[in-house]
């Protein structure tokens, strides 16, 4: 790891465990272990580094074209498994990072950004339409290919993608998502409208 990614990654923890006005950069130079203007050759002040946070944590994790290579002719079930292994990365590597609540914090850290950060509401908006566009294309192929029931599209891309945003949401007080719990509700609505062979 570089020095500017091993900024980025201190400064991560920091805000999420401390709010961005009260992170300062005495907090930031202990935590990276380097001076303040080591931290400035790579940023010019301390909201560039929040966003630049926010960028490589929250809104490239959360674009579907980051997450998912998918295949033309890949099937809903294939999808469903590519889709929680991807869940399964990147709550690995938030795990990895040793911060208390990961999950609670994370959250948290979501609603500063929607404060600090330029559009961050319209990119995450957008990035939330694209992955339900892409649940959708790979559902239309599942009908198309008759792998599937012939179902509102619009309605099941949502509801998948609903699953995991409300289960996330909903378990980040407590325990953190288990993608088991998950997966397990995907393979529900997968077999009530998968066509019997």
């Amino acid at each position: 790891m570089n020095t500017k990614e091993r900024i980025l990654e201190e400064a991560f923890k920091l805000f999420l465990n401390n709010n961005f006005e009260k992170v300062s950069i005495s907090d930031l130079e202990h935590a990276v272990g380097k001076t303040r203007g080591a931290i400035f050759y790579f940023f010019k002040n301390k909201e560039e580094i929040f966003n630049q946070v926010i960028d490589t944590f929250i809104v490239k994790t959360q674009n579907p074209h980051e997450k998912f290579n998918v295949d033309e002719n890949i099937s809903l079930e294939q999808f469903i498994f590519q889709y929680i292994n991807g869940i399964n990365r990147t709550m690995a590597r938030m795990l990895s990072l040793s911060v208390v609540n990961i999950y609670q914090q994370y959250f948290s850290l979501y609603l500063q950004a929607s404060r600090i950060y330029p559009n961050f509401s319209e990119i995450m908006t957008r990035n939330s339409l694209e992955e339900i566009n892409l649940w959708e294309k790979v559902i239309r192929q599942a009908i198309h290919t008759k792998e599937i029931k012939d179902i509102n599209t619009r309605h099941y891309a949502t509801l998948f993608r609903s699953c995991f945003i409300g289960l996330a949401f909903d378990r980040c007080l407590c325990y953190g998502l288990n993608t088991e719990e998950l997966f397990a509700i995907y393979q529900d609505i997968y077999h009530q409208i998968k066509l019997k062979s």
